[in-house]
């Protein structure tokens, strides 16, 4: 309900951890991703690169008008919001498949699965923790529990026991605790 401050304001929160993961995951892909691949295959990451820079111009007009609302807005003016937002995500889904089908494929072929492990610790290790758990919030829900269980693994054994634990206690608000349960009978 784009006339109600409550209503706004929620959805303006989840908006703004929205941006922020999508702000981060165009600039750690470039820098984690697609640099050391470049290395090994140079020329095939122009077109990713490129995009990336056209869906930061859409996404920085996006937040801007939804953080623009007040609570006044018509609904009329929250459904063009809307249309707009289907729009990019529409475009930034089609964006994401070919990653995952074509630049998966390509990390796989240059690097070995110790390295593609690498490049996610060094991802987590430059990242503050704030954006983490942000990061952890998201995702957890979206894996299955064996990949989880890996990321999570990795994780408890980097870091000390009461830093693991905030991120369960962030995992436990997204998770019901026999999906939880079922990843940490997979954690070492």
């Amino acid at each position: 309900n784009y006339m109600s401050k409550e209503s706004v304001d929620h959805l303006k929160s989840i908006g703004s951890e929205v941006f922020k993961l999508l702000k981060d995951h165009s600039k750690t892909e470039d820098k984690y991703i697609l640099a050391p691949l470049e290395i090994k295959n140079p020329g095939y990451t122009s077109k990713y690169l490129g995009e990336h820079d056209g869906f930061e111009k859409f996404e920085k007009t996006l937040e801007e008008q939804l953080m623009s609302f007040n609570g006044m807005q018509s609904n009329d003016e929250g459904h063009a919001f809307y249309l707009e937002l289907c729009d990019f995500q529409s475009i930034y889904l089609k964006h994401l498949d070919i990653e995952d089908v074509e630049l998966e494929s390509e990390m796989q072929k240059y690097f070995s699965d110790a390295e593609l492990m690498e490049h996610q610790v060094q991802i987590m290790q430059a990242m503050d923790f704030d954006m983490l758990l942000l990061w952890f919030k998201y995702i957890v829900p979206a894996r299955r529990p064996d990949e989880n269980a890996q990321v999570l693994t990795g994780f408890k054994s980097a870091v000390p026991e009461d830093v693991f634990n905030i991120v369960l206690d962030v995992i436990r608000k997204e998770l019901t605790e026999s999906e939880l349960k079922e990843i940490l009978a997979l954690v070492q």
